[in-house]
């Protein structure tokens, strides 16, 4: 049975894969192992994933020619995704705040369905994290950024005001992944946050729930102020509040507690972020209060560890797929300068009931 048993090795997890794919990809940018990349074990211990998830990400690069496998020998790097692409194809480049390994699954796996769609159709997509070009003044640095590749598309995630604006006032080839703030029209594809927010709180309305919150980032994303404004469209007669917080758990509990100490406690959650969820969902817990017998939760965004929480959390699903190909096919007819029709493209995400969701209790909390 031992042997029977050694035999054995853990699935691959694609999601997991494509991830540690875009992390090691973004590590060859930078210069991280120059020569050789550490070995199997050491490389699945420093990133905590399964040799055999390992080996599908390395694969991966292997077959796009940045690493190179010896018998017997740590894989070589061969090549770097910081070299300029071949004249032939076109560049798309993803400008980011943060680098991709503190990004949500999520959205590594838009990008990873996003790079492999382009790159099916010749084009070259180029990850960029520059986090000056977020600030409340980003003109100089995006000056100098553009100077420094003024050929391609550009694709804007979690983007400023400022900084959609100053794409669009210049002429630049540009395409939000996201929601473009008031005044700025600019293509953009995402997900209809207010008619998602609005469906929330019909829902939460239905089962009895007079006194809403709706948990939000202080960050001002335009996504938000539009699930924001549909959450209370939604809501009609109801109480609602808006909780902000400084993206922190801290900073989300103190605002719970805050709530709570009033007399008058609300029943129902709408909760723009899934691991803002995570943090409301245990602490109401932890209170001693029962979901959804007291308190009704609903998550806005979707993450896989959600459904490991209990009670499952309902929620709102979009699909990675439909997501990136929207982007981009967007992003193909913005470089080659086709008549593009429809400017913004919304999404309607899949309502996942979970087990968080119940009747407004009778009595107040």
């Amino acid at each position: 049975m031992l042997s029977d048993t050694a035999s054995l090795s853990l699935p691959v997890r694609p999601k997991r894969a494509a991830e540690v794919a875009v992390f090691l990809r973004e590590c060859l940018l930078k210069g991280t192992w120059p020569r050789y990349l550490p070995g199997e074990m050491e490389l699945a211990h420093q990133l905590q994933v399964g040799r055999n998830t390992l080996r599908a990400a390395l694969a991966q690069l292997e077959s796009e020619g940045l690493v190179k496998t010896h018998m017997g020998r740590r894989r070589e790097v061969t090549g770097c995704c910081a070299t300029v692409p071949p004249p032939t194809l076109q560049t798309a480049w993803l400008l980011l705040c943060s680098p991709p390994h503190t990004l949500a699954s999520s959205t590594l796996l838009w990008m990873e369905t996003l790079r492999l769609r382009l790159q099916g159709a010749g084009w070259h997509l180029q990850m960029k994290v520059v986090s000056a070009a977020f600030r409340s003044n980003p003109t100089q640095i995006l000056e100098t950024l553009t100077s420094e590749h003024p050929h391609g598309v550009w694709i804007l995630h979690r983007s400023t005001q400022a900084m959609q604006r100053w794409f669009e006032n210049q002429g630049i080839k540009t395409v939000i992944a996201g929601t473009p703030h008031a005044g700025i029209s600019l293509p953009q594809v995402d997900t209809d946050y207010r008619a998602t927010s609005r469906h929330a709180a019909t829902r939460l309305t239905a089962l009895g729930h007079q006194h809403l919150v709706i948990v939000a980032s202080q960050v001002k994303l335009a996504g938000d102020a539009e699930s924001v404004a549909g959450f209370q469209e939604g809501a009609g007669q109801a109480q609602v509040q808006v909780m902000t917080h400084q993206d922190t758990p801290a900073s989300v509990i103190a605002g719970l507690r805050r709530l709570f100490a009033k007399s008058s406690a609300p029943t129902a959650f709408f909760v723009l972020r899934a691991d803002h969820l995570a943090t409301v969902q245990t602490w109401l817990l932890g209170q001693g209060y029962r979901i959804p017998g007291q308190i009704s939760l609903l998550s806005r965004d979707d993450e896989s560890f959600l459904l490991h929480l209990h009670p499952e959390p309902a929620r709102y699903r979009r699909s990675a797929e439909t997501f990136a190909k929207k982007l981009a096919r967007l992003v193909i007819s913005c470089g080659e300068g086709r008549t593009i029709r429809e400017a913004s493209r919304l999404l309607m995400p899949e309502f996942l009931r979970g087990e968080s969701l119940g009747p407004a209790p009778i009595r107040s909390i």
